[in-house]
């Protein structure tokens, strides 16, 4: 099961890698660029934070209360918090709404403020 798990991710990044990546090369007219890269890399980490998210609530259901669970209770808020930040950057730059790059950053950083805490509790614990 872990190895069908383990190629399904790793197809999955290499699909999305190969869609990133540019199929020809193009002399810089001055112009706009397409925000398709752009767009496309969001996609990618939204969907990595989601897999870390994923696996942060299973070991957090395997701690069933234990020293540990309130770290990774955090961590799993951490990537909540986190998800939401790259939905909101995918929504500006879709052009859905316009929300400024500084509301972006700031939820960005309470949610890696919440990943430092997470790691702390646990190195705290483990010590």
């Amino acid at each position: 099961m872990r190895s069908i798990m383990n190629r399904l991710i790793a197809f999955t990044i290499a699909g999305s890698a190969s869609a990133i990546a540019p199929g020809q090369a193009f002399a810089d007219t001055g112009g706009a660029s397409s925000p398709t890269a752009g767009i496309l890399l969001g996609g990618m980490m939204l969907m990595l934070i989601v897999v870390c998210l994923v696996v942060a609530l299973k070991v957090f259901s395997y701690l069933r209360g234990g020293e540990l669970a309130s770290a990774w209770q955090i961590l799993s808020i951490s990537f909540v918090v986190l998800i939401i930040a790259e939905a909101v950057r995918l929504v500006d730059m879709l052009g859905i709404a316009s929300v400024g790059d500084n509301a972006v950053m700031l939820v960005r950083l309470v949610g890696l403020s919440a990943v430092m805490i997470g790691v702390a509790r646990i190195k705290k614990v483990l010590s």
